[in-house]
């Protein structure tokens, strides 16, 4: 009479590892290809990047730092008056651009940024941008907060109206990451900006969802990398969360690939304002 019962608590353990093992397909990216945690890091600092950049005042304080102002500018002037200069150059030096309590790191920000006006005469919300070994450099306040810098190159461009804004991204980026190798980044993606109300010129930003759609290469060392960069839940802006790098409070992005012969994507989910996104790879392995 006991060996039916044995049988049954053995077929039970079995299903419970058969689901288990269906539904495990996203791992810990520390268990998963080598690269993949630290794609997933560098993704998540070219999402916060971007946006920023949907703001000229945005991309003059990164990271959500508050700190407009402390780049030079070659020239104040803005015909229209819609917050975007005629064509400027900024200048970063640090100090003072250099930031204290940014992700358990104090941050310094060097390299040029020129930003012009597509349209001086008339107000809008767009604008080209060039940028030059622009570098943020973070220092951690102690050996378990991160230390790392990240040099862009390239050139980013804004158009938009009162319904919505569009990025358009060309950069190459360089990233230091502690015991590697530095890896180099081809980023040529896509922001699609949707706010919650409409937008005004010359005023902050509004909640809103981010769609981003498009590709990154990566390099390093013998790592070589052709990556789809898609948002399937799209990443949420909370205006309201400030004076944190973190602004994003929900979504995912997708950064898919073939990773050490393996299918698969690195997953990037935002889950709360303030709070670093979790990173995890997924396999798509048969």
């Amino acid at each position: 009479m006991r060996r039916p019962h044995l049988l049954s608590a053995r077929l039970l353990v079995f299903l419970a590892l058969a689901l288990v093992a269906a539904c495990g397909d996203s791992t810990d990216p520390d268990d998963g290809p080598a690269a993949s945690r630290d794609i997933g890091e560098m993704t998540r600092d070219e999402v916060e990047a971007g946006l920023d950049a949907l703001t000229v005042p945005g991309s003059l304080a990164p990271l959500g730092t508050g700190g407009a102002g402390c780049a030079s500018a070659s020239s104040t002037t803005d015909t229209d008056g819609d917050g975007t200069p005629d064509d400027a150059t900024f200048t970063f030096t640090a100090p003072p651009c250099r930031f204290t309590g940014i992700r358990g790191a104090t941050l310094d920000v060097v390299g040029q940024l020129r930003i012009q006006d597509p349209v001086p005469d008339v107000a809008g919300f767009g604008y080209e941008a060039d940028i030059a070994a622009l570098r943020f450099t973070l220092t951690g306040d102690d050996q378990d907060d991160p230390s790392y810098s990240v040099t862009r190159n390239g050139s980013r461009s804004l158009s938009g109206n009162t319904a919505g804004l569009q990025a358009v991204t060309n950069l190459q980026v360089v990233r230091t990451f502690t015991g590697q190798p530095d890896g180099a980044i081809d980023e040529q993606w896509t922001t699609a900006f949707t706010p919650e109300t409409p937008l005004q010129i010359n005023q902050p930003l509004p909640s809103g969802t981010l769609d981003i759609s498009g590709t990154l290469g990566w390099t390093r060392g013998l790592e070589s990398l052709d990556l789809i960069v898609t948002t399937p839940s799209p990443l949420h802006y909370d205006s309201d969360c400030t004076d944190t790098p973190q602004r994003i409070d929900d979504g995912e992005l997708h950064a898919q690939g073939t990773f050490d012969g393996v299918p698969g994507y690195v997953r990037v989910r935002w889950t709360e304002c303030g709070r670093d996104p979790e990173i995890g790879f997924v396999s798509l392995a048969g």
